[in-house]
């Protein structure tokens, strides 16, 4: 696993990933906005990466939060949203911390992880071009998220403790 912080192309940074079992998410969100969350699509070792419309990278799945709605249901409409994938459980894995930038923040995610016994079909759409399964143990090839990657690779090894 790379060390933290861990920064990307665009400048954006890593700084921390702690495990729900280490702060749950509920004593967080009153100290901080937890404004999106992402998802890691675990099946047969390998997880679900997305290719971004907009950023035009591999990365996991996820997005802000609506008005009105938990880490884990913004968690789910977007597994939907993005992959056509629904009604799967899924089980708060993380919060990993940022420093972004475009506008400069910190900023904490709600990380979900989903485990799928099968390949399902999946629904390319307008934000999500294509799909590919990744084995964290493969190296982060220059068109991935290098932060998603290491979200990925931490999340699947904690999970198979």
């Amino acid at each position: 696993m790379a060390e933290l912080p861990l920064h990307d192309r665009v400048g954006n940074v890593s700084v921390g990933l702690r495990s729900a079992a280490d702060e749950p998410l509920e004593p967080l969100t009153a100290r901080a906005a937890v404004p999106a969350s992402l998802v890691v699509v675990l099946c047969v070792g390998a997880v679900l990466m997305i290719f971004d419309s907009r950023r035009r990278q591999w990365e996991l799945l996820g997005g802000m939060r609506e008005p009105g709605e938990t880490p884990r249901e913004a968690a789910a409409r977007e597994l939907d949203e993005e992959t056509g994938i629904r009604g799967v459980p899924l089980s708060l894995a993380a919060v990993a911390e940022f420093d972004l930038r475009r506008p400069e923040r910190r900023e904490s995610l709600a990380v979900y992880l989903a485990r799928l016994e099968f390949v399902p079909r999946l629904r390319a759409n307008d934000e999500a071009l294509a799909f590919r399964w990744w084995l964290p143990s493969e190296p982060v090839s220059e068109d991935m998220s290098p932060l998603d990657a290491e979200i990925a690779r931490r999340v699947v090894h904690s999970s198979s403790r």
